[in-house]
């Protein structure tokens, strides 16, 4: 499959991947393409500080309403 470009590949829905599947990456530093497989790019993304600080800043926007069991977000409400 080396003659296809990677926007020509089958497309693999989200459903049907694994930790395991790869992800082709362009390393500018070294200037190569390498992989990474998807629970080591969902395991950098959710340690980024991008990833934390945005989950912070919608955490006081999370509210319990106790009288009536609902989870109230005032972002997205």
């Amino acid at each position: 499959m080396s003659d296809l470009k990677i926007s020509q590949l089958t497309v693999l829905l989200g459903s049907a991947a694994a930790d395991t599947d790869v992800v082709p990456v362009v390393d500018v530093s070294a200037t190569t393409t390498k992989k990474i497989s998807l629970s080591e790019l969902v395991e950098y993304v959710v340690a980024s500080a991008v990833f934390t600080g945005a989950v912070g800043a919608l955490a006081p926007a999370v509210s319990f309403d106790d009288g009536d069991n609902i989870l109230a977000n005032s972002v997205f409400s």
